[in-house]
């Protein structure tokens, strides 16, 4: 029997289809921790003890030395400043990423002036203008085996290009399976005082553009209400150096006395860590370095016992 030109081409399109979808299938199987940042915070169960907060926090906070609470780990749910700033959208990731049977978890929510700022007029104007931008904001799901969605809207690259990136030596971030996001630096004082030194400068000029959001107040005190029915809730303020810190501080007047304010509002236990700036190096004067957070992590667990 003789078969048409037209059913040729729909059986040739048809197998160049089928191939696209096994090699994609395939793909996925190269995906790790070293070549898709981010990608294990929105994959795996659902939680019960999240760390909640910026990049500070994602580096700093190592749940496996944290330890275990009634045999339940924790999971490093912080991302960058930009994607994780309170507010709706990264309430509403966190709720998805929670346990909705979750009624004795622990949270460590992380404060610092840049996440709940807002640059000026930005948020007044488009409370939520910053927030729909971000990926966080596109993801119908953090939890699951696969997360095709994540890939669609944060994979900048192929993904045949994940097979490659999957062989490549010399990364530099690790997104562990348990949400910690590992930074590889030179610790050399030398490197850091030259990284920390572009930072400041850098920060010094962004932060003029900047102010307190009262969208973003009320979205960390919303989520802090939220988070107490499903268990208890802890307010912490990393370390960073003492130059970053004179810096918030002179900028965001009044915040420590803020969160404190808030803390007692809302009944829930506050530690600024500044006493442990000195005790840390950096990565760049404001993110913990990875062979620090081990010691911050204990730090923090050790603190949650004595308050419980």
């Amino acid at each position: 029997m003789r078969i048409s030109s037209r059913k040729i081409w729909f059986l040739k399109l048809f197998f160049v289809l089928i191939f696209v979808t096994i090699l994609h299938a395939v793909s996925l199987l190269f995906i790790a921790e070293h070549n898709v940042l981010d990608y294990y915070k929105c994959v795996g169960p659902a939680q019960k003890n999240l760390i909640i907060g910026t990049s500070r926090a994602s580096q700093a906070i190592q749940p496996g030395a944290l330890g275990e609470y009634g045999g339940r780990g924790f999971f490093n749910f912080a991302f960058n400043g930009s994607l994780s700033k309170y507010g709706d959208v990264y309430t509403q990731a966190i709720l998805k990423k929670l346990d909705p049977e979750s009624k004795d978890g622990i949270f460590i929510v992380t404060v610092d002036p840049w996440s709940v700022s807002a640059r000026k007029g930005e948020e007044s104007l488009y409370p939520l203008a910053h927030d729909e931008q971000n990926f966080l904001h596109q993801l119908p799901s953090f939890t699951g085996e696969r997360n095709l969605s994540f890939l669609y809207h944060n994979y900048k690259y192929g993904w045949g290009h994940l097979a490659w990136d999957y062989y490549k030596k010399g990364s530099l971030t690790i997104t562990h399976k348990d949400g910690w996001l590992e930074i590889i630096r030179d610790t050399a004082q030398a490197r850091i005082e030259e990284r920390k030194s572009r930072k400041l400068l850098a920060k010094q000029a962004e932060i003029m553009d900047f102010e307190f959001s009262d969208y973003r107040w009320q979205s960390l005190r919303s989520l802090i209400e939220t988070l107490k029915g499903k268990g208890q809730v802890y307010l912490v303020r990393l370390p960073i150096s003492k130059e970053f810190y004179q810096l918030e501080t002179s900028h965001f007047t009044g915040f420590d006395e803020r969160i404190r304010e808030c803390a007692n509002d809302l009944s829930v236990p506050y530690w600024d860590m500044v006493g442990y700036q000195d005790s840390v190096k950096y990565n760049d004067g404001h993110h913990i370095n990875r062979y620090f957070a081990p010691l911050i992590s204990k730090k923090i667990a050790e603190w949650i016992r004595r308050k419980e």
